[in-house]
């Protein structure tokens, strides 16, 4: 029957981009629990704390971080096109994008008692704190998720959409290793001959 050549077709397309993409599972479960519980680790950053200049502002320490950890794809470093790191993790690449960065500073700010804020946009996540200046990426308005404390705001972001979609592709599918690019393009070919192929009929003798 079409409808169920079909229905299989959407279900073997999903499950074969899942797998293709995820190929450990409990990696995207792990990661959105993480975007909202941050698995801060004052331990894990010891090494990194000896290494702070001296009298540093919370300004000096994001800085040192943006620059001691240098922005690369999760495809590159973890094998996903989206995943969030412990900072145990995010010690021992040493690389990262703005989710990487964003644990390390977030346990640094822990471990030395400094208060701050957790900003999630569609495309990014970052620290807000005392001091610290808006830029056209990291401000408010373009944040849905804030959470200061215990205290918890959820909002429309105001982002330039189509900016966001772009960067979403560029980390989604630019950077996608080639084989699994080709991979996710098979299945995708594959379900889509599934749900165009036409049905026979059996004919009864007779």
């Amino acid at each position: 029957m079409p409808g169920k050549n079909r229905r299989f077709a959407l279900v073997f397309l999903l499950f074969w981009s899942f797998f293709v993409l995820y190929p450990r599972p409990t990696a995207l479960g792990e990661s959105i629990y993480r975007l909202f519980v941050p698995p801060i680790e004052a331990e894990a950053i010891t090494p990194l704390l000896a290494r702070l200049p001296s009298g540093a502002s919370p300004k000096d320490m994001e800085n040192y971080i943006l620059n001691a950890f240098p922005y690369y794809h999760d495809w590159q470093v973890y094998g996903f096109p989206w995943y969030f790191p412990t900072a145990a993790e995010a010690m021992q690449k040493g690389r990262g994008d703005c989710k990487t960065r964003f644990i390390v500073l977030a346990s640094v700010f822990e471990a030395l008692g400094v208060p701050y804020q957790l900003l999630i946009s569609p495309t990014h996540i970052w620290i807000s704190y005392a001091g610290k200046e808006e830029t056209p990426l990291e401000n408010m308005a373009a944040a849905f998720f804030h959470r200061d404390g215990e205290e918890i705001t959820f909002q429309l972001p105001y982002v330039d959409w189509l900016e966001s979609a772009a960067l979403t592709w560029e980390a989604f599918w630019v950077h996608m290793p080639p084989q699994r690019q080709t991979l996710l393009l098979s299945g995708a070919a594959f379900a889509l001959l599934l749900f165009l192929a036409p049905v026979h009929k059996r004919r009864l003798p007779g």
